[in-house]
């Protein structure tokens, strides 16, 4: 994954840092998460329109863009005909640009939402680990060695210190 920098200087480093702390949060986490919501209001009230990349159309949309160029090529007073002639042809409309005119399709809310998950994701894999490793509620540790219960001293993990009873 890559990576974007940011200058700062010391002073507002350690303020951010400080923030994600008393957030309970890693710093890299609140920054992509402040990220992403920025971006989002940035971009709120501001139109924004970008060229898609040839690797972003879909195999759909590629095989379109042909047809489209092909009835173009082949009929130079194509864009004369109506819409009702030009579809019946095949021709379908490809949109080669991302926009954030349409509030159904607004790639800065998708993109911003992408960063957000980015963050969110190792956040639930951690909380997961957390889970995985925390001791359960129901169940009784003794703290003194040379005993067959479990015990948290028996081993360098709870994993490792569980002693089964011979009861």
């Amino acid at each position: 994954m890559d990576s974007l920098n940011i200058p700062l200087t010391k002073k507002q480093l350690s303020l951010l840092k400080r923030i994600a702390k008393a957030d309970d949060r890693r710093l890299e986490d609140l920054i992509n998460l402040v990220f992403s919501c920025g971006l989002s209001y940035y971009f709120c009230e501001r139109s924004i329109c970008v060229s898609k990349n040839n690797d972003e159309f879909t195999e759909d949309e590629i095989k379109q863009k042909a047809l489209n160029e092909k009835l173009l090529k082949d009929n130079p007073k194509f864009h004369y005909q109506s819409d009702a002639e030009q579809k019946a042809q095949g021709y379908k409309y490809v949109n080669n640009t991302y926009d954030n005119y349409n509030r159904d399709d607004d790639f800065i809310e998708k993109l911003a939402d992408e960063i957000k998950e980015n963050a969110l994701k190792q956040i639930n894999i951690d909380n997961q680990k957390i889970k995985d490793e925390i001791l359960k509620e129901d169940t009784t540790y003794c703290l003194v060695n040379g005993t067959n219960e479990k015990s948290i001293v028996n081993g360098n993990t709870f994993k490792d210190s569980e002693v089964k009873n011979d009861d």
